[in-house]
């Protein structure tokens, strides 16, 4: 039953997206009736050489009649080469008994077998091809629907707009409804936003410093951010997102959200994973989400780090709260905002180690000096 339950509750979800698609099968339907039914093709000015095969054998005997009152075999020849195929037609029909026997018809028809000759110029304009096919219309039709149905389909699960427009650099998806909330989420973590000509002078300002706020019913949280220098080379990207749900129904409950950056250098994406406390004591979503990166217990002011060959990125928990659900406080979030900065890696100078090359942390002391130099 629980099933069948969360079936209906979907339905209003994915019905406004079938909208477009109905509309184009009516279109459909309604393009086939107009164009077979309400205002077919219809044929005018047609040649000799457009008559189907009965009608070249009467256009045939009224040559041969005229000729043998008029004697003109310009005329007959002229009117014959319009046909394309006159010799195939005056031969067939002497080879017909019925004219054979007719002492009328067939000498008339046989004053005309020096004149029928095929041309090709006449016959070219009926020749069947694919394009002259009867089903031609239809096959149109067909393949304009796949067309215009395959971009209304794809634009429906992923909007153009969406990959038209500029990579985002603030608050992401959000939940129809929830900009206020999110707003004001961001509002409040972003005066809490960490002052890094402080907490890290050694590495100066960040290139890039962003913050990401999911909050209860965002049911698509996937926020990304694009890493640029202030001259606008781009280095990568890093956002977060959801990561692990608990439960059926909606809203989700989401358990776990991960942190990752991708570097345009590097041949992977680094993530952590930041886990309630319920899902970090729980062995089983541990196992489940080990592939997908590194566990952290989510804490108000946790502090790690992501590194990838050319950027580091600091990653802080802000501010986060619990829902309390069917499986106990702690389970699944109310809210979770991280702060994300980002820096390029600097390279050693020759011969003296790079101190944040593995760690990605700050040291309160400098390098020591390579060995024989001065003090």
């Amino acid at each position: 039953m629980n099933g069948v339950k969360t079936i209906f509750q979907t339905i209003p979800t994915f019905l406004p997206k079938l909208v477009p698609v109905g509309l184009l099968l009516l279109g459909l339907i309604l393009g086939f009736v107009w164009a077979y039914g309400i205002s077919p093709v219809v044929y005018t000015a047609a040649e000799p050489v457009n008559l189907g095969p009965t009608w070249k054998e009467e256009y045939v005997k009224q040559v041969a009649w005229q000729l043998s009152v008029s004697g003109d075999r310009e005329n007959a020849s002229r009117q014959l080469d319009a046909l394309g195929n006159a010799d195939k037609v005056v031969a067939e029909m002497l080879a017909n008994p019925a004219i054979q026997a007719d002492p009328n018809l067939n000498p008339r028809l046989g004053a005309l077998v020096e004149l029928a000759k095929p041309n090709e110029k006449q016959a070219a304009k009926v020749a069947s091809s694919f394009l002259k096919a009867d089903f031609t219309p239809i096959l149109c039709i067909l393949g304009l629907a796949l067309l215009t149905g395959g971009f209304v389909i794809f634009n429906t699960m992923i909007p153009i707009s969406v990959l038209l427009q500029r990579q985002q650099t603030t608050g992401g998806s959000v939940v129809s409804g929830m900009e206020k909330e999110r707003r004001e989420a961001l509002k409040a973590a972003d005066k809490n936003k960490t002052d890094f000509s402080v907490t890290a002078p050694d590495r100066g300002k960040p290139v890039a410093q962003f913050v990401s706020s999911y909050l209860l019913n965002d049911d698509v949280y996937d926020d990304s951010f694009s890493i640029e220098t202030e001259g606008g080379e781009f280095l990568g990207e890093t956002g977060a997102g959801i990561s692990k749900t608990i439960g059926t129904g909606v809203p989700k409950k989401v358990t776990a959200i991960e942190a990752w950056v991708f570097d345009k250098n590097d041949i992977k994406t680094v993530t952590k994973v930041f886990m309630s406390e319920y899902a970090f004591n729980n062995d089983a979503i541990r196992a489940e989400l080990a592939a997908r990166g590194e566990a952290v217990l989510a804490k108000p002011g946790l502090i790690t780090t992501l590194e990838t060959t050319t950027l580091t990125v600091q990653v802080r928990v802000v501010d986060m709260a619990y829902e309390s659900g069917a499986t106990g406080d702690g389970s699944f979030f109310s809210k979770i905002t991280v702060e994300l900065a980002a820096w390029p890696k600097k390279a050693p100078a020759a011969g003296i180690p790079d101190p944040y090359a593995s760690t990605g942390k700050f040291s309160a002391t400098p390098p020591p000096p390579p060995p024989g130099s001065p003090n």
